[in-house]
């Protein structure tokens, strides 16, 4: 894992709004939680689950999804992004190999819409070209469409997908 520390500057936007990134902490995990749940879980609830229902099915799902990341991904870098002192985000970022992961880029509900995510994409593309990335790679659900507008304006397009539940995006350097 590494630290934000060996990353480029945050854009000047982001730094205008005072937007920072630090590692994840683990009192930091009831807040992804529940963030996990606001925008995993109305899928959930449209289908007639119950509120404690779809809150026990968040929780034990955030808990495997965690389980998944750390497995797969051991190095992947795991930051908070700050807006001033408020948690606005989570960034998960793989930079172990020549080809960049960017696992989950998950805003909170009332940070989206706020030029955060183009931000935050436009820092991970300057660093991974000025590492020397091969590209980015990273999946993207099919039905979130707000998402894949967000990656395809930062320069994502669309690449072979192994699964049926996501779209696969990928960006190069120039």
């Amino acid at each position: 894992m590494k630290s934000p520390f060996d990353m480029p500057p945050l854009p000047a936007a982001l730094q205008a709004r005072d937007v920072t990134v630090r590692t994840i902490e683990d009192g930091d995990t009831a807040l992804l939680t529940q963030w996990h749940a606001a925008f995993r879980g109305a899928s959930f609830l449209a289908m007639g689950w119950s509120q404690a229902q779809v809150a026990a099915m968040m929780a034990d799902q955030f808990r495997l999804q965690q389980i998944h990341i750390a497995s797969a991904y051991p190095e992947a870098d795991r930051w908070l992004v700050l807006a001033g002192s408020v948690p606005a985000g989570q960034l998960l970022l793989d930079r172990a190999r020549d080809d960049w992961r960017l696992i989950d880029l998950l805003l909170a509900p009332e940070a989206r819409g706020l030029g955060l995510g183009i931000g935050l994409m436009t820092w991970i593309k300057d660093a991974a070209a000025q590492a020397g990335a091969a590209s980015i790679t990273l999946d993207v659900g099919f039905d979130n469409a707000p998402a894949q507008a967000l990656y395809r304006k930062a320069g994502f397009v669309e690449a072979p997908s192994e699964t049926e539940i996501a779209v696969a995006m990928r960006w190069r350097p120039a």
